[in-house]
């Protein structure tokens, strides 16, 4: 699965309240694994994440010039591509 950068305002998520501790750690060091989604009639839906997007927006409201900006890593579980990578495509043909 391949791993993209998907700006937050494209992402269907729902608001979640969250921690103190989550925050911190958001402003400190980002988002330490992708946000897990899927695409369904053409938008992406997170699966995994709603808190951490919560962060982010309430982040993004405070801080527009917040240094990480508002594309965050994702997952998409449901693009039926299981490559990380795309430089074995044309070499590994059966």
């Amino acid at each position: 699965m391949r791993i993209i950068k998907v700006d937050i305002s494209q992402i269907n998520y729902q608001y979640r309240d969250y921690d103190q501790n989550l925050y911190d750690s958001v402003m400190r060091i980002g988002f330490s694994f992708p946000i897990q989604l899927i695409i369904k009639d053409n938008k992406y839906l997170c699966l995994d994440g709603h808190k951490r997007l919560s962060v982010l927006q309430d982040i993004l409201e405070k801080n527009p010039q917040y240094k990480r900006g508002s594309q965050v890593y994702v997952l998409i579980k449901n693009n039926d591509n299981i490559r990380s990578n795309d430089c074995w495509r044309g070499r590994n043909s059966h």
